[in-house]
């Protein structure tokens, strides 16, 4: 009568430790999927900061880059941004600007074209208008 040796496998440990660390990232992702589809993002509308940036000259005047920072959940698409240069009260030239779409907390850029040098005048922008997605 033969008799046979029955290998017993023991898994290695860093198999188990393996093993555990991806079940607790993929908890962890379900989880943060989780709280974001449950949430309510668009509730809260928009909320559209103008931030204003480097002043450089163009061929055609003076181009002034600026950055739309949304600090809320919402989205803003077609979002009217416009610019003045004033002496005073009294607003010498106006310019606008369209950025298609800034998401809930993200940010987008673009520029204002002026005829006039901002640098020698009071320079402000702010944002006019948005749509809903």
């Amino acid at each position: 009568m033969m008799t046979r040796k029955v290998e017993q496998s023991q898994t290695p440990m860093l198999e188990w430790v393996a093993a555990g660390i991806g079940l607790a990232l993929i908890i962890a992702l379900v989880f943060v999927i989780g709280r974001e589809a449950l949430r309510e993002r668009e509730s809260e509308p928009p909320s559209i900061e103008i931030k204003l940036g480097a002043i450089r000259q163009s061929a055609s005047g003076y181009m002034v880059a600026f950055e739309a920072i949304n600090r809320a959940n919402g989205t803003a698409a077609a979002l009217t941004v416009e610019g003045t240069v004033a002496r005073g009260e009294k607003i010498i030239e106006r310019s606008q600007a369209t950025i298609d779409y800034v998401p809930g907390h993200g940010r987008a850029g673009g520029a204002l074209l002026f005829s006039h040098d901002p640098r020698r005048y009071a320079l402000s922008a702010r944002a006019t208008g948005f749509q809903d997605p």
